[in-house]
């Protein structure tokens, strides 16, 4: 999840740094979109791992749908607001999905665990200020951006473990490549310079990471394990905003990363934890098993 997440990152900054090069945002997704797709392509078909038309049900296409809106909303405000604050914002997708597998799910949350995503929760509540005037539209965009990434999280949860993870990621591509195409027939393209191309094949690179790393996670374990490793990519976010686009975080915003990153840092150092105790107590009872057998 955190390599998949920072993939995420990283294209996300080099999308905006296209854009800064003159070319469109959506057109830039556009262009993005297709090269991802063009890849998917050639990979479903070397692993003959194409989605079938009996895979194509209710939870994979509202995996998609979710990706394309949560796509189109982000990156509406990426290019209004600093980068490592839509970053950050993004950072209330793990304590919804936390809550959310704890309510719907049955998935078994812990006390420390809840203390854990609160206090990255109340982070992003630092950073965004959403009572004062920092809060603007475009940051209501990046939350918006965010619940439809909760969705795409079950979504994906739902999907049947036999669809592989490529031909979800096929699907997602082409689906943001049709929205922001038509998107970018009314905003209009932008001049292609050879620099924004060169930043836009960095991204699909990163984004094929961000796509498979993060679909396998969510297919694999318990949303509410996984979700909290997305709260350790802010740092790079905000490493990001101030080496690459000139963004000086204020005090306010120092703290509310500071705070995320403790959050993400304890969620991690947990995890290890139940781990080591999950496998002592299964090899303790290996060990009564072998006893009673052998007695």
């Amino acid at each position: 999840m955190v390599i998949g997440s920072l993939g995420y990152v990283i294209t996300d900054a080099l999308v905006r740094a296209a854009s800064e090069e003159g070319l469109d945002v959506y057109q830039a997704l556009f262009l993005r979109g297709l090269a991802m797709a063009a890849i998917f392509a050639v990979i479903c078909t070397k692993r003959d791992e194409h989605v079938t038309r009996q895979q194509l049900q209710r939870p994979l296409v509202a995996r998609v749908l979710a990706e394309v809106v949560a796509s189109a909303f982000f990156f509406a405000a990426i290019v209004q607001i600093d980068f490592a604050n839509a970053q950050t914002i993004q950072s209330l997708v793990p304590f919804v999905v936390t809550l959310v597998a704890a309510s719907y799910l049955r998935e078994h949350v812990s006390g420390r665990q809840y203390i854990a995503v609160a206090a990255g929760f109340i982070g992003v509540v630092i950073v965004a200020r959403p009572a004062t005037d920092a809060f603007s539209f475009w940051a209501l965009m990046a939350v918006a951006s965010a619940a439809f990434q909760v969705v795409r999280e079950f979504a994906t949860r739902r999907v049947p473990a036999e669809t592989s993870a490529f031909g979800i990621a096929l699907l997602t591509a082409l689906g943001v490549s049709a929205l922001t195409g038509i998107i970018s027939i009314f905003t209009g393209w932008g001049d292609i310079t050879v620099r924004g191309l060169l930043y836009l094949g960095a991204a699909v690179v990163f984004l094929v990471i961000g796509y498979v790393f993060t679909i396998q996670t969510v297919r694999v374990g318990d949303l509410s394990v996984s979700a909290p490793f997305r709260y350790t990519t802010l740092l790079g976010a905000v490493l990001i905003g101030a080496l690459f686009f000139d963004e000086s975080p204020d005090a306010t915003t120092a703290i509310g990363c500071v705070t995320i990153v403790v959050a993400g840092l304890f969620a991690i150092r947990l995890e290890r934890q139940t781990s080591s105790a999950a496998r002592a107590e299964a090899n303790e009872a290996t060990t009564w098993s072998f006893a009673r057998k052998t007695s």
